[in-house]
Formats: C-alpha cells, sequence, structure tokens
C-alpha cells in the first residue's frame, strides 16, 4: 500500500467589517503555494477596514489523525502588509471613520 504525499492549498480568506459593526469572512481565493497567494493579495484592492488570512490546508486530511490542521495562520492588512494577528480593531475604527463620512451604509 503506498501512501501519497498529501497535496497542500494555500487558502486566502477576505474578513471585513459589515453593517452594524459585523465582521464577514469569505473564502476568497486558492492558491498552489504561498508565494503565489501573497501575490494574489498584493495584487488585490480592497477597502481600509478589510484584511486577509492565509493559511495552508492539506485536501482531503482529516484534522483529527494529528491536530495541526489550522496551527498556521497569517494575516495581512488591506494593503497586503504582514501583521501578527487579525485587525479587527484597527478595521472597526476605519469602518466606524468611513461610517461617520457617509461612505458606507
Amino acid at each position: 500500500m503506498s501512501k501519497e504525499k498529501p497535496i497542500t492549498v494555500w487558502v486566502i480568506m477576505h474578513y471585513e467589517i459589515m453593517f452594524d459593526d459585523h465582521i464577514d469572512g469569505l473564502q476568497f481565493h486558492v492558491s498552489s503555494t504561498r508565494m503565489k497567494a501573497e501575490q494574489y493579495i498584493n495584487n488585490s484592492g480592497i477597502a481600509p477596514y478589510s484584511w486577509w488570512q492565509l493559511h495552508p490546508h492539506r485536501i482531503d486530511h482529516d484534522p483529527k489523525s494529528d491536530g495541526e490542521e489550522g496551527i498556521e495562520v497569517y494575516y495581512y492588512s488591506h494593503t497586503g502588509r504582514p501583521l501578527k494577528s487579525a485587525p479587527q480593531k484597527q478595521a472597526l475604527a476605519a469602518y466606524q471613520r468611513a461610517k461617520a463620512r457617509g461612505k458606507v451604509g
């Protein structure tokens, strides 16, 4: 019985502050490498009250088998700058500023 090498994809999530200060998340794109995922992030324009999350995912992997799934996570600002954590407070402040200017509902 041969073991196939697991296939890893890089899942790009987009998070945005929405109506009533709600955080909405959406799987936005899937890339074959981290470098290609970061290129996608850097070439995409999103609102200042948004951010990106990037994480690897092994296709058809059972996370119960080793408990490692979901540990490796990367965050990026709306401009593509790497961050240590999700910028929820900064995004909320940007959303409230945009709302005060009438730029969002």
